[in-house]
């Protein structure tokens, strides 16, 4: 096990109760292969840390722009301006920003720090409770994964995922022996919908999913609700019968739409 590897982490929730069953810790990865039109956590689907500038925040005081190595901020005529082609993350606009208008997302931790957040809380976790690794999609950043699942494991801690599925095989197999349980998303029943809305078909999707019911692995699905775009009956009833056809799915959690996530990507463009 190794508790210096890094990863790129948007966030940690702690006491959270809606990621799994019993209290938990969320630990929120970087980096998603789907690009889903509705996604609520845009600033997830990348890699690399990224600057959220939240305008109706700024008061267009000009802080942030003398502090700026690189000449990224700048004001025109009252108005906030961010080149992002200049702009390395540095952070140091965050720091000076008094509005809190200017937010970086994406944090690099190693292992040992993401597991000194989850163990502060492993008195509450009891029997039901513990880690939730979610993203993004944990698996894009899956070295990282597989130390921080062995790490929490080691903890004696209960290990929730909650993936979009869309991972190879060999990986799910391999990380599959420390999760115990997996909030598995189910989008779009038709593979052309599903392409359209998420920018991959679901083939490799519904292979896993059939794969973790040969494994008797715990299965939760996660099944968006979008309107105008999964809302069909052909859809729910296709989510009835994947209950009824996989023994391992213990329960479907249908989630609804929200539009949470179109401040956070406006922020980020």
């Amino acid at each position: 096990m190794n508790d210096n590897r890094q990863g790129m982490v948007l966030s940690i929730e702690r006491c959270a109760m809606y990621d799994g069953p019993g209290i938990r810790t969320s630990v929120f990865l970087k980096g998603c292969p789907l690009r889903c039109q509705w996604c609520h956590n845009p600033e997830s689907q990348r890699y690399e840390p990224q600057l959220g500038f939240f305008r109706e925040k700024c008061v267009g005081c000009g802080r942030c722009a003398k502090v700026c190595p690189m000449g990224a901020r700048r004001i025109e005529n009252g108005r906030y301006v961010v080149d992002r082609s200049l702009c390395q993350v540095c952070g140091r606009c965050v720091i000076e920003c008094r509005q809190e208008a200017l937010r970086i997302f994406g944090n690099r931790m190693s292992v040992a720090e993401v597991m000194e957040v989850v163990v502060r809380d492993k008195a509450y976790y009891l029997e039901e409770g513990g880690m939730t690794v979610s993203g993004g999609e944990p698996f894009s950043q899956f070295e990282f994964l597989m130390e921080l699942l062995k790490a929490a494991k080691s903890e004696g801690i209960h290990t929730c995922i909650e993936t979009c599925g869309y991972v190879s095989r060999e990986k799910l197999r391999e990380a599959s022996a420390y999760i115990d349980l997996f909030l598995y998303d189910y989008k779009l029943t038709s593979p052309e919908l599903h392409k359209k809305y998420t920018g991959v078909d679901n083939q490799l999707i519904l292979d896993n999913l059939a794969f973790l019911s040969g494994q008797s692995k715990p299965v939760v699905l996660r099944c968006p609700v979008i309107p105008g775009s999964n809302d069909t009956t052909e859809h729910l009833a296709a989510i009835n019968g994947m209950q009824h056809k996989y023994p391992n799915i213990q329960g479907v959690e249908i989630m609804p739409y929200h539009d949470f996530g179109k401040a956070k990507e406006e922020a980020i463009q």
